[in-house]
């Protein structure tokens, strides 16, 4: 009765209808989480994937198969993959490989490496991130051949590394090899190193060499001492192979370099010297390697562990004593012959291990800042790009910093608010919760409920059905103020009409 005697009222219920029908369609449009796509076995797949998204795969394993080969080839771009047999969708957090180098590359997984198929059916979960805007191909093939080898060759003089390297190799330039990757067809100055790149104001990892200008002088005013060993890389907590070399200064402290053979634990945790041949003499693989033994001990997994790259006996994991994986392929790992505690240790000697953990501050006063807190702010940035605060990186620099900065009373608030910023940027990426965030993340159950894991809650938050359900509830607000309004006019006109002549 009031929609007939008031217009404005029947119009106000007309848009509310419609603000209904809004949150219909957004509920809907909120269900609409990324499937994986399934992936045929030896069979490649072209596709694109937008700078700081993701593309989800999965393929079903023959039981048959005693190895697997994962081919990831750019047309353009720098695709990365992370693989899990254990997660569907992994990220960098929840992946047991990633293949994050620059060009065309494959990954071989035997049957026997650690979470191979954990149960019938197989499946491999593929997520394909666009460290920038990307087209690639992807696939999986059956490797079981016994004669396998990582470096095969597609052509006769074509090695798979070199396909989509950015140099064109007239050898590759066939069909079996994909016409090398597009290298013949631009001719960059760098594997990787797009035209365009240099000079844009934005350090280029991939450009970041001499034959590049070392891009251009984006990443430092000063040349590089190495391909691929960024200022920032220095003295960052790990050890990087790349910049492991003289004209670096050996990655300054952090690859041990003025380490001696002391260490005092009995399990020899805290070894950092240069032994790196096992007890029988085999030659030890450097850590960050995956040929020809495939492994999760990385300095992403133990960044307390003293690995990186370098190929010199650790026990980062918890064995008996320290260790090595061999380059021998027919030998997995062996010990090795560090002598004892304190053997080697001269007068009053401290381990370099103990000292170098005894030394640390939240933050030191240099310049520019060093310490766990600033590479907790570099790790995980503004927390804008899911590559940074979605990574190991960012989360084993955020127990770092908690490690350290939690009682120190000058720059604990600091710490806190920064923390708390990344946490909520986690949540807005869809980032898995680490042991750093914990328990920020520790509630997320209550939502479980709703029908929402927690990865489902995080996507719906960020999703253009969240988005629309929100703008449809301000619609819906808006609109009942404005029937309020009506109401109470219509009633104070109604009261005014029923007024006595006295009143008046």
């Amino acid at each position: 009765r009031l929609t007939q005697k008031h217009p404005l009222l029947g119009t106000a219920v007309a848009m509310l209808r419609k603000a209904l029908a809004l949150v219909g369609l957004g509920l809907v449009a909120s269900q609409e989480f990324g499937d994986e796509k399934t992936l045929e076995m030896n069979k490649l797949i072209s596709s694109f994937v937008n700078e700081d998204s993701f593309q989800y795969y999965a393929v079903t394993i023959p039981s048959t198969s005693s190895a697997i080969k994962i081919k990831l080839i750019p047309s353009y771009g720098d695709p990365d993959a992370y693989l899990s047999f254990t997660s569907p969708e992994p990220d960098d957090l929840t992946a047991t490989w990633v293949m994050d180098d620059v060009g065309a590359e494959e990954q071989v997984i035997k049957r026997d490496a650690v979470d191979f198929c954990t149960g019938e059916p197989c499946m491999l979960h593929i997520s394909v991130y666009g460290y920038d805007e990307s087209e690639y191909m992807v696939g999986v093939f059956d490797a079981s051949s016994t004669t396998l080898k990582i470096e095969s060759e597609c052509a006769p003089g074509c090695k798979q590394d070199m396909i989509a390297d950015g140099v064109c190799q007239p050898a590759c330039k066939t069909s079996s090899c994909y016409d090398d990757g597009g290298d013949c067809d631009k001719q960059n100055c760098a594997p990787g190193c797009d035209e365009g790149w240099v000079g844009d104001e934005y350090c280029d990892e991939a450009c970041f060499v001499e034959a590049c200008n070392w891009d251009g002088g984006d990443c430092s005013e000063n040349s590089g001492c190495n391909t691929g060993c960024l200022p920032e890389y220095i003295n960052d907590g790990e050890c990087d192979s790349e910049c492991n070399v003289a004209a670096c200064g050996f990655d300054g402290d952090d690859c041990f370099a003025r380490s001696t053979e002391c260490y005092g634990e009995a399990d020899g945790k805290d070894y950092r010297g240069t032994k790196n041949t096992t007890k029988s003499g085999k030659e030890c693989q450097a850590w960050d390697a995956q040929f020809p033994q495939q492994h999760t001990r990385t300095h992403l997994n133990y960044p307390d562990g003293g690995l990186g790259g370098h190929n010199r006996c650790r026990n980062a994991d918890g064995e008996t004593a320290p260790w090595c994986y061999t380059v021998d392929a027919e030998i997995r790992y062996e010990m090795c012959d560090v002598g004892q505690p304190w053997q080697h240790c001269k007068q009053n000697e401290v381990p370099l291990a103990t000292q170098q953990a005894g030394a640390v501050q939240c933050l030191n006063p240099t310049q520019p800042p060093s310490g766990p807190l600033p590479r907790f702010e570099a790790a995980c940035g503004n927390g804008e790009s899911h590559a940074d605060v979605c990574s190991r990186t960012c989360c084993n620099a955020a127990k770092a910093a908690a490690a350290y900065c939690a009682n120190d009373e000058i720059h604990s608030g600091r710490h806190q608010d920064y923390k708390m910023k990344i946490a909520f940027s986690m949540l807005k990426q869809g980032c898995n919760s680490c042991e750093a965030f914990s328990d920020f993340f520790g509630n997320a159950h209550l939502l479980d409920g709703l029908g929402l894991g927690s990865k489902g809650m995080y996507r719906f938050v960020d999703s253009f059905g969240f988005k629309l359900l929100v703008a449809s509830f301000l619609i819906m607000l808006i609109m009942l103020c404005v029937i309020a309004a009506s109401i109470a006019r219509y009633v104070w006109q109604r009261r005014q009409y029923a007024m006595p002549e006295s009143a008046v």
